[in-house]
């Protein structure tokens, strides 16, 4: 995180959301926000062509009946 340490981010974002952190939990927390970083850093760093962006096809589940059968 830029600008913020990780005890930082937590004491706002528990705030922010009225949830608190519980003291024994911070330790954790900051470890995943780093984690979090570090695969954030790494997606970053990729370089993606929009010409070539290929989208998944939407999964539409068959009509049912009224018995909730195709």
């Amino acid at each position: 995180m830029t600008g913020m340490t990780h005890e930082a981010y937590i004491d706002a974002m528990s705030e922010m959301m009225q949830l608190p952190v519980a003291a024994e939990h911070r330790p954790g927390t900051a470890r995943f926000l780093a984690i979090a970083a570090e695969m954030a850093a790494i997606l970053d760093g990729v370089v993606l062509d929009d010409g070539e962006l290929v989208l998944a096809p939407v999964f539409c589940p068959p009509a049912t009946g009224e018995d909730g059968y195709a």
